[in-house]
Order: structure tokens, then sequence, then C-alpha cells
């Protein structure tokens, strides 16, 4: 959402372990040294594992050992070694079959047989390939893929919406990315300043405008998430939280149907100093977050706009200049910039855990004002990340 009124150590040890797989291919379990890498310079801390490719190494005595080639279908996860998954997803495929996996890397029980084949841990006939991803969008038309579980950001492209200008109480000029939302074929619904929604390739970025009427019902800019009918249930619905220019904060929650012909409106949320961002799961679940001095949480009733539970984060350093926020394996993440008191804005990434009511920095500084993050009800509801 965005304000309402922007040879390296690493790649010395992947050159070395590389070398190293060369010259120890002929055993899984060779024991070598790693010829070349300069242990301070690597980051080689005793006992600490690190990947290559699929040959996995372990820090003995200042320098890198043990270097073990993953067999197969196994990938290599570091500081853990060689396994048949990695601890932080929530499912893998085995054939046409969906599988838990373990907390220890290992394939586990059967979840259930997909009737038309199973890919990225998911059941293909239900959910696209990519639809397991967080999406986030900036305020220079920058689309990106997030990764919770190594807190990674990939660039999908930028955007090139016709939009047309932005609300006259917003601000001059050509409307910029405000929210977003991602269904289950991976297709992102960009909402502009304008009030103006496009629909998103997430893989190309290539922008197609939706039918929606900009302003219907009074919803001028508003957050938005697509939300699942119930728990594993195929079939969702989009939510979307605010209102007209310059009152969003006194927001109102409404649905948008599938064709995106217009707005329903469900009921009225509390008042923040600022509007709400929403996003949703797999477990039916609607969820809130509003910036500002007292910064919150609350997962809220789809069917009446009333908080069910709600958790305070802690303050934030200056002003907001920029939100979003999307669930990712049962955790809460908020992007959320803000302006450091001297012209400029640091850009962060916090992770809320509401089973312990934690919250962590994930990212420190992102380098990028992000204004939308979308997460379709596709993704993990547990993870062990």
């Amino acid at each position: 959402m965005k304000n309402a009124h922007a040879l390296h150590p690493t790649a010395r040890l992947l050159v070395s372990l590389s070398l190293c797989l060369a010259a120890c291919a002929e055993t899984a379990d060779a024991t070598t040294k790693v010829d070349g890498v300069d242990a301070a310079v690597a980051g080689c801390v005793e006992g600490a594992g690190t990947c290559a490719g699929n040959a996995y190494s372990v820090c003995q005595n200042g320098v890198f050992v043990n270097a073990q080639l993953c067999q197969g279908a196994e990938t290599c996860v570091p500081g853990v070694g060689c396994r048949a998954c990695n601890p932080g997803e929530a499912a893998i495929c085995d054939g046409d079959a969906l599988y838990a996996c373990t907390a220890e890397g290992a394939r586990g029980d059967k979840i259930r047989d997909c009737t038309s084949g199973c890919a990225n841990g998911q059941c293909t006939a239900e959910c696209a390939v990519g639809a397991e991803l967080v999406y986030v969008v900036d305020v220079d038309d920058n689309l990106l893929s997030f990764d919770p579980r190594t807190n990674a950001f990939t660039p999908v492209g930028r955007l090139d919406c016709p939009a047309a200008d932005a609300w006259p109480d917003f601000g001059e000029g050509r409307a910029t990315p405000f929210s977003m939302a991602v269904d289950r074929q991976a297709r992102a619904w960009i909402l502009h300043s304008s009030g103006e929604i496009f629909w998103v390739d997430t893989a190309t970025a290539a922008c197609t405008r939706s039918p929606f009427p900009p302003g219907d019902a009074g919803f001028q800019l508003f957050g938005m998430a697509f939300v699942s009918e119930g728990p594993g249930a195929a079939t969702e619905t989009l939510h979307i939280a605010g209102g007209r220019v310059g009152a969003i904060e006194r927001g109102r929650l409404g649905t948008i149907d599938t064709q995106a012909s217009g707005v329903t409106e469900v009921g009225t949320l509390p008042q923040h100093e600022y509007g709400a961002e929403l996003t949703g799961n797999g477990n039916g679940e609607l969820w809130a977050y509003w910036p500002g001095i007292d910064s919150v949480v609350a997962r809220v009733d789809k069917a009446s706009a009333s908080v069910e539970q709600e958790w305070s984060l802690p303050p934030l350093f200056g002003q907001p200049a920029g939100w979003a926020f999307a669930h990712w394996g049962g955790r809460y993440f908020v992007f959320i910039s803000e302006s450091d008191g001297a012209g400029g804005v640091v850009s962060r990434v916090l992770r809320f855990d509401p089973t312990t009511g934690d919250t962590a920095v994930a990212v420190g500084e992102t380098g990028r004002r992000i204004v939308g993050a979308g997460v379709s009800t596709c993704a993990p509801v547990v993870s062990n990340f």
C-alpha cells in the first residue's frame, strides 16, 4: 500500500567447491580438504555446513572438508546435508503423489494422490506453477517474487500497465501500483492509484486491463487478498479493505468477484492511523495489518469485518512511506518502508509468528519501496523453515 500523500567471497567458495567435486566425485563419502579456500574470507565457521550445487561440505579446523555429492533426487540443504527434501518445504512430489516433508528433511506421510500430476510440492490440477510464491511490487513498477525460506527477492520484470492518472486527491501524474493480490493461477491483481485493476502475468510481468470499474461502491483505493472458502478448498474469494482517497483508514471490507465486475460490501473495519493491508491463506483465514505508532496484525472475520484476534507489533521507526502484507507457511511478512527523519527511507521485511507472538527482522534493507504483496491460497499453511 502506497503512502497516501527508493571476486566476492562466496564466489571463491563456490569455485573451490566445484574444483573439489571434480576430484572427489568417486564417492559420496569422500573426505578431503577443499583446496584454495581462505577460511576467514570464505566464512568457514567451525562445524558449519554449506552447499555448492549438489555438493555439501563442512568447515573443520579452518577448511571445508567432507565434500559429499547428493545423489538422484536428493537436495543439498545448507547446515543439514543431503536430504530427500528441504525441511523448509511443506510438501514434495513423488511421481503423481504429494508427500509431507518432515523437519528432518525426509519424505513423510502421503498427503494425497494428484489426479493431473504433481509439481513444485503441489497438485498441478489445483494450482499453477509459481502460485506457491509470494510476489511483491514496488512504487517504481518492479514486480518480484519473494521466497520466505531464504528471504530472497527475484526480479520478474517491469510493469508497463496503461494506467490512467491517479485519483486527483491522491497525487498528480500517471498512477502507480498501490496494492496487489495473487490468485491460484499465479495471476497478480494489481490495483493502481487510479483505481484501475490490472491482471499481471507473474512469469512475464505482462499487463491486461481488468473490467473492474474504478471507485465502485466508493472503494477508490484498498488493500486486497485472496482467501480460500475453507481449509484446503480449491475455491477462493478476493477480499478488499479501503474506501475513498484520504479516508481509507476508516476502511470498509468488501469482496470482488472473479470477473472483477464490481464490489460487494461486507462491513466496517476498526479505524486505525493508516489503512489496512490484507492477506489470506489456504485455511480460509483473512488477516490484516495496520502500520503506525501502534502497528497491529489481526485475524478478521471475513463475513462480518469484526476482529477475531489481534497482536501488537513493535512500533515503527518513522512515518510509513509504503507497506504490504503476505502470509506464507504459518507466518506473516510485513514489507514496510519508513521515513528515517533525514529525508531518506528505510525499507525492511518483518516476520511475525502468531504462535509465539514474536516479530523478527527478516530483511534489514530491501532497497525498494514495496507497496503491494500478494500470495495465493496455494502457498503452504505450515512450514518447517
